[in-house]
């Protein structure tokens, strides 16, 4: 039976949000698969933390990037390319503990890719999933999302339809017990993005994340200011006082083989 428990509500912080969740939740592991790895940030954490780490991912140029991450930190990782949609290069029982941050709700089947995480676990082992809530708890992403499709046509605005999925507690816990994993618990996240104006938080999107990024890239001026005023007008019932407080919200999920 799931257990559901509600989070409290923090300002951002400079690690990733959600990584100091995972790395408490499977601290004390030896040997630690960081699924989804990206430019590991995660796994040079749980690397940091003591663990012996391997991150596997599916984009070659982000598990560059973590390894010059990993070099420049002088911490040695594991680094290989796999598909979590299909069988693992690893044997049974190969890890303590697995994590996974914002990847589960992209795969094609999330039954199947965590009963095969709970392959390569040991007995008892640790399984840890993060996943973003639904989009209407994360205003920080949607609105400005929103603001792409109104200013720019829905064409532009069609990216990361992933985001969100699964991001219902009992249904996230559904999932995990689906695959055959026990003693499985959920419960959400909550941060804030601060920013002073829609400006500055459309700044911070377009260089931190790929998908504003790109769209950011082909804005004339004219759109660019078309677009921020929306998104200002859209981000009113978020401000306090000379600021935006923008809420942030991921389901963390823990559970055993």
């Amino acid at each position: 039976m799931a257990t559901l428990r509600l989070g409290t509500a923090r300002a951002v912080t400079k690690a990733p949000f959600g990584n100091a969740e995972i790395a408490a939740a499977v601290a004390g592991a030896r040997r630690v698969l960081d699924a989804g790895c990206g430019s590991g940030r995660l796994t040079l954490a749980l690397a940091e933390a003591g663990a012996e780490v391997t991150g596997i991912d599916t984009n070659a140029k982000q598990l560059a990037a973590a390894r010059q991450r990993a070099e420049e930190a002088g911490v040695k990782l594991e680094l290989l390319e796999a598909d979590l949609n299909g069988r693992l290069p690893f044997a049974e029982t190969a890890f303590a503990a697995v994590t996974s941050r914002l990847v589960l709700m992209a795969t094609d089947d999330p039954v199947a890719t965590l009963r095969e995480l709970g392959r390569v676990l040991e007995p008892n082992g640790r399984l840890v999933t993060v996943l973003w809530a639904a989009p209407d708890e994360n205003p920080w992403f949607s609105v400005p999302r929103e603001a792409i499709g109104a200013v720019l046509g829905t064409v532009r605005a069609a990216f990361a339809r992933a985001f969100g999925r699964l991001g219902d507690p009992a249904e996230a816990a559904a999932v995990h017990e689906a695959a055959g994993l026990h003693d499985v618990a959920a419960r959400v996240l909550r941060e804030c993005t601060i920013a002073s104006d829609a400006e500055e938080h459309w700044a911070a999107l377009s260089s931190e994340n790929g998908h504003f990024r790109r769209v950011a890239a082909e804005l004339s001026e004219a759109e660019r200011s078309a677009l921020v005023a929306y998104l200002e007008e859209r981000l009113a019932p978020y401000r306090e006082g000379d600021r935006l407080l923008l809420p942030r919200t991921q389901v963390l999920v823990t559970a055993r083989r």
